[in-house]
């Protein structure tokens, strides 16, 4: 059974380019967030970027102040949960939506089938 969790990414930390893209590219110090799917540390699903207020301490960010921050979880949310993850805890942050499946590359699916094509 693998697990599957959902964590915070600030796009400026995933490579060096997209860090200086970030700073060059932001408004007011804004800083690009998305929520991804990690499976054994290695990011298997990817939602929507978001601009929030780039913060001095751990503060998290919030919708008020990050918009489009409720619709990239629950979109994120919908694609792991159709894929066949089922929901199995939480962790600290209102975000960290915790999911089981039977295999990291390939979570169960209730709707498998296979198609085959033929050249003619």
């Amino acid at each position: 059974m693998a697990n599957l969790q959902i964590e915070l990414e600030d796009m400026a930390r995933t490579s060096w380019w997209a860090g200086v893209l970030a700073t060059l590219a932001s408004q007011s110090g804004n800083a690009y967030l998305r929520f991804v799917g990690r499976v054994n540390g290695h990011r298997q699903y990817k939602g929507a970027t978001f601009p929030a207020p780039r913060t001095l301490g751990p503060l998290p960010p919030q919708e008020a102040w990050a918009p489009g921050m409720a619709k990239s979880l629950q979109d994120l949310r919908r694609e792991i949960e159709n894929d066949g993850w089922v929901e199995a805890g939480r962790g600290t942050e209102p975000w960290a939506f915790k999911y089981e499946g039977s295999h990291p590359a390939s979570p169960p699916s209730s709707n498998a089938c296979s198609v085959q094509t033929t050249a003619g």
